[in-house]
């Protein structure tokens, strides 16, 4: 059986149990309502009779007595009347018999009362001041329950039925125009599973599938794009670097430039609790290696590969980037602090160091077929990358000169020689920030980072 006719089936069959349960509830109460106006009706009626009598009894006039009982039951053909006078005389008028209960009473009530094991029949003493005139019973059968009872079934039945039916209709057309959209979704996504990006859903609303579609299209279209980047490029370019990349024909052969590298390495891999389950610690890695990338981009650098534990950034290529050195160093300080900020209060942790270099690298394609990429390579890369793997030290390591290129914004703190790769000893600086602009640079990008990939707005408030 299908969802569609599953939902119908349920909201109709949830009616109906709506619908008995008020049913029940409506008959337990309309049937003590019954019972207390069928109880009051009768009280009322021998309080009235008893009232008519008390003339004629005390006149002794048997004969007005037995025509207003008679018109009484007349007017009222299913009660039955027993007078007993103060003499002891009984008369019973109608073919019920009076029931022992009440024809054991020693002494009956003064106002019209209900005798246990006598249902329906009411008794009354008949009194004029303190004298007794006599006794009065009457017994009132009411109207037939059952009969409106049986009305009351019948209707709520008839009603509760017509709503289901409704229901289950309705749910039935509604549930079909959400098939009608999963339908849509799962073909096109069939369709982009074949490698057809030109699958899109048209967006007829603004309400939840309308937003479901409208996000299918985009990534659909992200893809596609991918694709061809990846088929000309052999790995993901931000796409502002391939409109560079294609004005300046930046794909034409080798070719030499200045830029900044930054190197980040990751530290204490094996002793953190990254180590274990391997999903997890890659998951978690990647999380941090997106986090370091969108700082960059925030920069304006690009991350040219990644390898192993390793992720290399570059500055100033391939699209002329003004101030390259001082954008790859707040880079560098920004992803620092966002470590820090990641890592805080863990003492097994795992660490990143960041080593800067800047010079002038080779440009152009290394590798074969698809993973063919358009990459840097030379001694910048190298260096940035032993700084990162050598220099114990937290926040950004460059070589001393680095500091005669950088502008007035930032300061060094002195590391001494520090020994590299080889045997060979450089010596080392920690760049900070000189300025309170430069701070606060830093901290917003950090933030917006954090931002990016830990939101806190509801999704559902995404304006698109």
């Amino acid at each position: 059986m299908s969802l569609r006719w599953v939902w119908s089936l349920l909201a109709a069959l949830s009616v109906i149990a709506v619908g008995t349960v008020m049913l029940l509830s409506i008959t337990a109460v309309e049937r003590d309502a019954w019972a207390s106006s069928e109880s009051e009706q009768s009280r009322l009626l021998t309080v009235l009779l008893g009232d008519e009598l008390k003339m004629p009894m005390m006149a002794n006039s048997r004969a007005e007595v037995d025509s207003l009982i008679n018109g009484f039951m007349y007017q009222l053909p299913n009660i039955q009347v027993f007078l007993r006078w103060a003499s002891g005389e009984q008369v019973n008028y109608g073919n019920t018999k009076l029931p022992a209960p009440i024809a054991a009473l020693k002494e009956w009530p003064v106002t019209p009362s209900m005798v246990k094991g006598a249902d329906k029949w009411y008794v009354m003493t008949i009194r004029y001041n303190t004298a007794r005139l006599g006794d009065i019973a009457i017994y009132n059968p009411g109207k037939a329950w059952e009969a409106y009872a049986s009305q009351i079934r019948w209707r709520m039945a008839a009603t509760t039925l017509l709503t289901a039916l409704l229901m289950g209709l309705l749910v039935y057309i509604m549930s079909g125009r959400v098939r009608n959209y999963l339908r849509e979704l799962a073909q096109a996504c069939r369709r982009v599973g074949g490698g057809d990006f030109s699958a899109h859903l048209p967006v007829r609303a603004t309400n939840e599938f309308g937003k479901v579609f409208y996000q299918f299209n985009q990534m659909v279209s992200n893809l596609e794009q991918r694709e061809k980047i990846h088929d000309l490029y052999g790995h993901y370019q931000r796409p502002q670097l391939v409109a560079d990349e294609y004005d300046r024909n930046a794909h034409r052969a080798d070719k030499q430039r200045e830029v900044s590298i930054l190197a980040i390495q990751v530290m204490n891999f094996h002793g953190s609790t990254l180590h274990s389950p391997q999903d997890d610690a890659l998951h978690i890695l990647n999380r941090y290696f997106a986090l370091f990338e969108f700082i960059a981009h925030e920069f304006g650098g690009h991350v040219d590969h990644i390898s192993g534990d390793e992720m290399v950034v570059v500055f100033n290529h391939p699209f002329d980037l003004k101030c390259h050195e001082n954008q790859a160093a707040k880079a560098g300080m920004a992803i620092a602090a966002a470590a820090t900020r990641l890592t805080d209060g863990a003492a097994d942790a795992v660490g990143f160091r960041i080593g800067l270099a800047i010079g002038e690298v080779m440009i152009g394609y290394l590798g074969t077929g698809r993973r063919r990429q358009l990459t840097v390579a030379g001694a910048p890369v190298e260096l940035a990358s032993q700084l990162a793997r050598g220099v114990e030290s937290d926040g950004v390591i460059a070589p001393y000169g680095t500091m005669l290129v950088l502008g007035h914004g930032f300061r060094p703190k002195e590391l001494g020689e520090c020994p590299l790769s080889a045997g060979k000893q450089v010596r080392c600086i920690n760049i900070l920030p000189g300025e309170a602009y430069v701070e606060q640079e830093i901290a917003a990008v950090v933030e917006k980072a954090f931002q990016s990939f830990n939101p806190v707005d509801d999704p559902e408030d995404d304006p698109w």
